[in-house]
């Protein structure tokens, strides 16, 4: 009985002491329930509701994220694509997708396609803009800072039109049309620029809108000179549609990248700690403690003239009975690294990336790599038509310039707004006016549907045997078909198959007989004798 007491007794003076977290409350309709201490309860909420007002003070009276608050984003962002692995696999990844196959831009009228391609060759923007390397660049740019904010510099005697991009954190603010927050006017930048004779000078520039630059403008807005002559021309990725700043895409993986770094290295702590000693050795006694030490203890390698240097690799261990060394196993180890999954699945999943991805093969397989693959594609194809959007709208204000200054014919007509729209001249030869359309193609993102690509284009063109005819005329055809097997310079290639710019038909055929599968034929043929003529000419 005495001792049933005492065990009562300090159960009683555990649940006293409890007390001070958890409560038992009665409720008639449920017994009792365990529910957390007001104290507690009120410091959980008081946490959660300092994280609310540190997050929300960052965010304007407007409703989007401060300058200060995006700025710091864009300068972390860039920090842990230089160190963190997983942000640095997760945008190289996307821009390898993206552009690592490179890009066919073509204008489809050949006037117009001569005033592109000068524009894509020209040696200044290549190094900002139109080479493999600029575009790769801009596009990890875009996903780190989120904005990037096309400057052009134009000769308006030639229409020579030359492109670069303003560093974000100079760009202070975007004054917007006050009745529609979409329509961008001026972007307000301060910058230092170091002078012939080493003075810094801040320089606050108002650059006008490229598609505001008709309006009446003002001499200043806000202390910043206004400068029509460069108008800039801002893509933006990450941010609310009402949001005038884009924000990093890498954002959402960064504390989870960061927490599995840190991870990381917390393991690899506990790994050092636990092979601090490699072997256990049990002696018979105490006695043969001194001896072994005196035999084991020494501080250089082998080589280094120590009278007791280690034994070798591949020593052999001879054990008088009663004395046994074993290794110390850490096979077992509380923490493993396999532990850290779900962060790296957090940060993955903000990267919207699979986890195949990130260096762990054995999480899928065949099968589920095309599974995987699907969204993955989806995303990369849309990345690819909004480049595509953006390619076409700088080219389409190249050829803008290049009708006023005369080396193109047409006209450019100022919509009530100020937006400008060019109509170009009518082809004598067709009586039409002449097409400025720009095609900005991409290669198939996966190999694997290269088989499926090439059977669907020849059932395409040939109906399967079917009728009507001419569903496909020959030259769109082998584009597709050389888009599909990858040719680098897919337009030099067709070019050498069509230089008249025409479908060329089967010899002795009418062009209103001939059917679809004879043009097929015949566009193969052509196809095949013209690599063949290059891979000679390239031996």
């Amino acid at each position: 009985m005495e001792g049933l007491r005492e065990t009562a007794t300090r159960l009683l003076g555990a649940l006293v002491g409890a007390a001070a977290s958890v409560s038992v409350a009665p409720d008639i309709s449920r017994g009792y329930e365990m529910r957390e201490s007001i104290p507690e309860l009120e410091m959980s909420l008081a946490e959660e509701d300092a994280e609310w007002v540190q997050f929300s003070a960052s965010f304007g009276g407007d409703g989007e994220l401060s300058r200060d608050a995006i700025q710091k984003i864009g300068r972390f962002a860039r920090l842990y694509w230089l160190k963190n692995p997983l942000v640095r696999s997760g945008v190289d990844t996307q821009a390898h997708y993206v552009f690592g196959q490179d890009v066919t831009i073509r204008a489809v009228d050949p006037e117009v396609n001569e005033v592109v391609q000068a524009f894509l060759d020209d040696a200044q923007n290549r190094v900002e803009f139109t080479s493999h390397q600029a575009r790769m660049q801009k596009e990890t740019d875009l996903r780190l800072s989120g904005n990037l904010f096309f400057c052009f510099f134009i000769d308006r005697r030639t229409g020579r039109v030359l492109v670069r991009t303003i560093p974000p954190d100079e760009v202070d603010e975007i004054v917007c049309n006050p009745e529609d927050i979409k329509e961008p006017w001026f972007y307000l930048r301060a910058h230092s620029q170091v002078e012939t004779d080493g003075r810094v000078v801040l320089e606050r520039i108002a650059h006008v809108d490229w598609r505001h630059t008709g309006a009446d403008l003002p001499e200043a807005v806000r202390g910043y000179r206004v400068d029509a002559e460069h108008p800039v021309y801002h893509v933006k990725v990450g941010g609310f549609g009402e949001m005038r700043f884009g924000v990093s895409e890498v954002y959402p993986a960064l504390d989870w990248a960061k927490a599995y770094k840190s991870f990381l290295e917390d393991w690899a702590t506990l790994a050092r700690a636990y092979s601090r000693f490699a072997h256990k050795l049990t002696l018979p006694s105490t006695a043969a403690i001194p001896a072994a030490r005196a035999r084991l203890g020494t501080t250089l390698g082998p080589g280094t003239g120590e009278s007791n240097p280690p034994p070798v690799t591949g020593s052999t261990f001879i054990a008088a009975p009663g004395v046994d060394l074993s290794p110390v196993r850490i096979g077992g180890a509380n923490v493993s690294a396999e532990d850290g999954r779900r962060m790296l699945l957090m940060a993955a999943a903000a990267l919207g990336l699979p986890e195949t991805f990130f260096g762990d093969t054995q999480a899928g397989s065949l099968a589920t790599a095309k599974s995987l693959d699907r969204p993955t594609e989806l995303r990369m194809r849309a990345r690819q038509t909004f480049w595509a959007e953006v390619h076409q709208d700088i080219l389409g204000y190249v050829i803008e310039w290049a009708v006023q200054t005369g080396k193109l014919s047409g006209q450019v007509i100022e919509e009530p707004d100020g937006t400008p729209r060019v109509e170009l001249a009518v082809d004598p030869e067709t009586g039409e006016p002449r097409d400025a359309t720009v095609r900005v193609e991409f290669p198939p993102i996966l190999e694997h549907d290269v088989p499926e690509r090439v059977g669907a284009i020849v059932d395409a063109a040939t109906l399967r045997g079917q009728a009507p005819a001419q569903a496909l005329d020959a030259s769109t055809v082998s584009r597709l078909l050389l888009q599909a097997l990858g040719v680098d310079d897919v337009d030099s290639v067709l070019d050498k198959l069509y230089p008249d710019g025409e479908d060329a038909a089967p010899e002795g055929a009418n062009r209103g007989e001939v059917n679809t599968e004879a043009m097929m034929v015949a566009a193969v043929r052509e196809m095949r004798e013209a690599l063949r003529g290059m891979a000679g000419g390239e031996r």
